[in-house]
């Protein structure tokens, strides 16, 4: 009998309405990542069944080639024109992301035996793993070598340098846009090169944010409940001081905890990738391309990560004066988790910027994102959205300031808690909710 009582006191604690709500919360936050990352994929697959070709070597041998490829299941040639070489504005003006480039001199090549060349230009706008698991360039081969090769046997005899053209007929030359720039690399290549900064600038953001939030929220909620602010606050010194004071220490301490952990992680991905990122040719490939930071760069990116630790800040004092308990602080640190949680995944895997207009919307409407994509608006050349994310950010800084400077600067600092203070008769398993506080 008095086990059962004990079990159900500690479930009545356990189980309060901010528990229940946030498991609510994550299930709901789980559900939505999904459906990003489903549409995310449904968009990869879609792209890897279409191909946009154009032919301009315009000879009855490519002209049966892309006959050919035209009858193959489960893929869509699309037939464009390409007028020159400079792939920045001809993606740009098509709209294409890709496209093959079938060279005039192609037939010849492939009549004298040799090995043809096609080139292949893809344009990239994000470093998100989806924007890039699959460049095309592969499925383009494949299907190119899949062309030539029936071509060849319908109109050829086998002799025995057909048959050894047959083994290797196509070599593909690959052109990367990105922005206003282009270079003959891979995007594969750069999707490889980027990725260390795709895995580690995010894994740095929400840890700053957990790390900062739960430093001031314990800070505000033990102080309350020890009566150890009631004392502070009584002394000679203004609310406004002791509330900047708290806020640029926990700011300090973050950016060092920030610093340390981009130092680590930062030789932690040069030890994983070999130091790909100090190669000679691949500085120079990112330089060519406008992917290599700046020290503006570096300081536009700061300076909106540096704006999202404020918001966590100040949304986490106002949690902290919530907090009735130990217990209730570390479950109202919950929302801003599964605030950081949604960008974290989402702009890690899929581009944000061209994503569905209710994905992109909704996650963009959480304030952590913008510092989540600072770095690929940087080097893509997405000012625009970087600028907006930033005007926004600060509108709700000083809308989460006014809201945490009326809380400390008034008495309620003192006695507001989630729920308006009194417990209620009726809890979630008893008849009568049993209070542990002292009236006052």
């Amino acid at each position: 009998m008095k086990f059962s009582i004990l079990l159900r006191k500690e479930l009545k604690e356990m189980l309060s309405v901010t528990t229940i709500a946030t498991m609510f919360l994550m299930v709901f936050v789980l559900i939505f990542a999904g459906k990003a990352m489903s549409k995310a994929v449904d968009d990869v697959k879609e792209e890897a069944t279409t191909i946009n070709i154009c032919d301009q070597d315009q000879t009855e041998f490519t002209k049966m080639m892309l006959d050919v490829m035209d009858k193959m299941e489960d893929m869509k040639v699309n037939r464009v024109e390409i007028k020159s070489d400079d792939f920045t504005k001809e993606l740009k003006d098509s709209d294409y992301k890709n496209v093959v480039i079938i060279p005039k001199g192609f037939t010849e090549q492939v009549e004298k035996h040799e090995i043809a060349t096609v080139k292949f230009a893809q344009r990239m706008t994000s470093i998100a793993t989806f924007s890039n698991i699959n460049t095309g360039s592969q499925i383009a081969l494949q299907l190119l070598q899949k062309g030539i090769k029936s071509t060849i046997y319908a109109k050829s005899n086998l002799d025995a340098d057909t048959m050894k053209q047959l083994e290797d007929p196509i070599e593909l030359e690959e052109y990367t846009v990105v922005s206003d720039k282009q270079d003959q690399v891979a995007s594969s290549t750069i999707s490889s090169i980027m990725s260390s900064q795709s895995m580690f600038i995010p894994i740095v953001m929400f840890l700053l944010i957990m790390y900062t939030s739960q430093m001031i929220m314990n800070a505000i909620s033990t102080e309350k409940l020890d009566k150890t602010l009631e004392t502070l606050l009584s002394s000679p010194v203004s609310r406004l001081s002791v509330i900047s004071a708290k806020m640029l220490a926990a700011a300090i301490v973050a950016a060092l905890q920030a610093a340390v952990y981009m130092f680590g992680m930062n030789k932690m991905m040069e030890g994983i990738t070999g130091g790909m990122t100090n190669d000679k040719n691949t500085e120079e490939i990112l330089k060519n391309l406008g992917l290599s930071m700046s020290v503006g760069d570096y300081i536009l990116v700061g300076l909106q990560m540096f704006m999202t630790i404020l918001i966590v800040l100040s949304v986490s004092i106002i949690l902290g004066a919530l907090a009735k308990d130990a217990k209730s602080a570390q479950t109202l640190q919950m929302p801003i988790m599964l605030l950081a949680m949604v960008p974290y995944f989402v702009t890690m895997f899929i581009d944000v910027n061209t994503a569905a207009p209710v994905i992109k919307y909704v996650t963009l409407a959480i304030p952590f994102t913008h510092s989540f994509i600072a770095n690929q608006n940087v080097m893509f050349g997405h000012y625009t959205t970087y600028f907006i994310g930033l005007g926004y950010q600060f509108v709700l800084l000083c809308l989460c300031m006014f809201l945490a400077l009326r809380i400390f600067m008034s008495d309620r600092i003192f006695t507001l808690t989630l729920g308006g203070g009194k417990k209620k008769s009726g809890g979630l398993f008893g008849k009568k909710k049993v209070s542990y506080e002292d009236d006052e």
